[in-house]
């Protein structure tokens, strides 16, 4: 008989399959399990995962992270709401939370209460939270969430709000909000602005004055439609304004409705680019909208391609001494979302490109790997455009250990390696190979060629699973795709780095 035997290891007793089939593991803490499977979730379609099964899952490790420490998914939820800038997600661990029992609080001090205004941090998302609730749930939503979004909806109503965000054509609308809710002014200048709101344009009510029409972009474009008129005014009027970010998500429609490039371009300002919090991407979506339009906007293009450059400056520094291999396999076709065209080997590749800058390595993976040559002096867009050029050649599988065999093979040693993927990697050659892995083909780089080196499992998909058991030495997961996806290499070195940064997370 043996007392105090050993326990299953983290590999033991997280091992699983991915989509795939292939070697993957859970997250052990369920705490990170829901931060991974959040992070920029956009509860769509995917490749291997449909809405609903996106939302079950997040449902299964809410369930799960609550038990461990139920105050901490509120905090995820605000942080992946301000510092992720992540919008449906955070309502729905917000409502998940208000519905079940380890919350249930309906003094004035609910966690629910308190942590609303940290998560509903747009008007229109107090319509979200509702919405979310009527879905999931159905019937009267619970009164902390309702007083939580009230808190919320009264720390942000002013007539611009109100007026930008009516939703008159949501499921859910603002009145509707107001009529679930029924917020108290906070002052008697509050009261005439949620009286004009509601009243305003109703017969019955013919003293009531409505609310003046916000003086927005986005209300110009609307009373005045799609046209070369309103987007001149927008761009030579003071009085309005139109953000660069805007500007740059209008592209499209300014060129389709006659707007001339070089107006465009002057209004365009790359300087306004060093100190815009945009990475490449967002430079690299609108180039993408014009070609895929066929919109020939040469100037616009070459403008957008400078700005991608500009960007750059945003990254962390000292990225240099790495190797990024990315992964092209079949899987990797599927757009960001069903409103985009980017691709996810595309983000993966530009990614790269970028890190590039710094001096990285850069290849592709599949059913082969092949090494990219690139020059610092070459443009993002066209290092880019190299990743994806061997598309191809390494065809469609995902063999992501072909990467670190290879940099064993040649001994070529580095600080760190970065594999941008959607998780789901496997072995196709195992029927006549046998099994091979990246845990396995990791260990053996570490052994031969680069003892102190570290890998970085970047998921740009969050279907949730981990390449590699959490804790591994030297393997780091990271989850996300958004602008500041490399900042969160940062918290890889330490797996409750991320955790404890998010339990550090304040309600206001």
């Amino acid at each position: 008989m043996r007392f105090n035997d050993t326990t299953q290891t983290v590999a033991e007793a997280t091992r699983t399959t991915n989509h795939e089939g292939g070697e993957a593991f859970d997250p052990a803490d369920p705490r990170l399990a829901l931060y991974k499977r959040t992070i920029n979730q956009l509860l769509e379609d995917s490749y291997y995962e449909d809405d609903e099964e996106h939302l079950v899952a997040v449902a299964e490790r809410f369930d799960a992270a609550a038990d461990v420490d139920p105050e901490f998914v509120l905090q995820l939820a605000a942080y992946a709401r301000q510092e992720l800038y992540l919008r449906d997600v955070p309502q729905v661990l917000l409502v998940l939370a208000a519905n079940d029992d380890r919350f249930k609080d309906d003094s004035d001090e609910s966690l629910i209460r308190e942590w609303a205004p940290a998560i509903v941090q747009r008007m229109d998302e107090t319509a979200t939270a509702l919405a979310v609730h009527d879905d999931l749930f159905g019937g009267t939503a619970p009164w902390p969430l309702r007083r939580g979004i009230e808190d919320a909806l009264v720390g942000m109503a002013d007539a611009y709000t109100l007026g930008k965000y009516e939703l008159s054509r949501r499921e859910v609308t603002l009145r509707d909000v107001f009529n679930r809710v029924h917020p108290t002014p906070v002052d008697e200048e509050q009261e005439v602005l949620f009286e004009r709101f509601m009243r305003g344009d109703l017969d019955d009510y013919p003293d009531v004055e409505p609310l003046p029409s916000p003086n927005t972009w986005e209300t110009v474009v609307s009373e005045r439609g799609n046209t070369r008129d309103a987007w001149e005014t927008l761009i030579e009027d003071e009085e309005y304004s139109l953000p660069i970010f805007a500007s740059i998500r209008n592209l499209r429609n300014m060129l389709e409705a006659g707007v001339d490039e070089e107006v465009i371009v002057d209004h365009l300002d790359l300087e306004a680019v060093r100190h815009a919090p945009l990475y490449p991407f967002r430079y690299y979506q609108a180039y993408t909208a014009l070609q895929d339009a066929g919109i020939d906007a040469p100037a616009v293009e070459r403008w957008l391609e400078q700005a991608v450059d500009f960007s750059v400056e945003h990254v962390p520094d000292g990225l240099g001494d790495t190797f990024v291999g990315v992964d092209l396999s079949g899987s990797m076709d599927m757009v960001l979302s069903e409103h985009s065209t980017l691709r996810y080997k595309e983000i993966g590749a530009l990614f790269g490109a970028v890190l590039a800058e710094q001096g990285a390595r850069v290849g592709g993976f599949g059913d082969d790997f092949r090494e990219v040559s690139m020059h610092v002096d070459t443009p993002i867009l066209q290092r880019q455009d190299a990743v994806l050029g061997i598309d191809d050649d390494v065809g469609n599988s995902t063999n992501g250990w072909k990467v670190l065999e290879s940099l064993r093979e040649e001994a070529i040693a580095v600080e760190r390696v970065v594999l941008f993927t959607d998780m789901q990697i496997w072995d196709s050659s195992w029927l006549v190979e046998g099994d091979r892995t990246v845990r396995e083909e990791f260990e053996a780089y570490r052994d031969e060629v680069a003892p102190d080196a570290s890998l970085y499992m970047i998921d740009l998909a969050s279907y949730g699973d981990l390449v590699t058991p959490e804790g591994h030495e030297g393997v780091y997961n990271v989850s996300g795709w958004s602008e500041n996806v490399l900042e969160f290499i940062e918290h890889a070195e330490d797996t409750t780095q991320i955790i404890d940064e998010i339990g550090a997370v304040e309600p206001t």
